[in-house]
This record gives structure tokens, C-alpha cells and sequence, in this order.
């Protein structure tokens, strides 16, 4: 299989991922999340739509810091659009168990306009 067409697929399967997790209600946001959200004026319609309106996704960095609780944590942004069409972007973050290495869940770290 083409690298190109690997990377691809494992992106779609990312945002699924996300989407599903969101849709079940299974995504954590951080008090720096709701605190960009309070800041500028954002509400969880808003989340839901650049969540479930996703079709790309940048994978940005490891969580390497020290406060990482497993190598495994990856950063994620998505680029979208607010309900009242503001550009926005949100990062993700997968949360992995720190001994078992065993998926733990999705935080959203921050929600902000663009």
C-alpha cells in the first residue's frame, strides 16, 4: 500500500475515532478548554460542529512534557467553523494509560479561534 494512501486512511480513522468518542459523550475537556470557550464567547454547538464536521485532522507532536502520563499521548488540531462561521481550531489529545499502555480517552485541551 502507498505511504500516501496509509497516512490518509489512518487519518479518516482518526476522525472517526473522535467523532464516535464525541458522539458517545466520551470526550473530556480540560478546565483550559472551557476556560478559551468562556473567553471567547463558544458553546458545546459549536464543538459539535467542528468535531462531527471534520475531514482532516493534523497530528502536531507527541505529549513528550514531563506532565505526559505516556509517550503514546499524541496532539491533534482540527481547523473549523463556529456556528456563527468564526474560524476556529480545536486540539485534541489521546490519553493513554501510563503503566498499561492501554487507551484511556480523548481530551480536548482547547477550543479557540483562529
Amino acid at each position: 500500500m502507498d505511504k500516501s494512501l496509509r497516512d490518509q486512511l489512518a487519518t479518516l480513522v482518526v476522525i472517526k475515532e473522535i467523532q464516535e468518542a464525541y458522539r458517545q459523550g466520551k470526550i473530556h475537556k480540560t478546565n483550559d478548554c472551557i476556560d478559551n470557550m468562556l473567553r471567547d464567547g463558544f458553546w458545546e454547538a459549536d464543538v459539535e460542529k467542528v468535531i462531527l464536521d471534520a475531514t482532516s485532522i493534523e497530528k502536531v507532536m507527541p505529549a513528550t512534557s514531563p506532565m505526559a502520563s505516556s509517550p503514546k499521548n499524541t496532539h491533534y488540531v482540527i481547523y473549523g467553523e463556529s456556528t456563527k462561521c468564526v474560524k476556529v481550531y480545536c486540539k485534541i489529545c489521546s490519553n493513554y494509560h501510563p503503566q498499561t499502555g492501554e487507551f484511556m480517552e480523548w481530551r480536548l485541551t482547547s477550543f479557540c479561534i483562529k
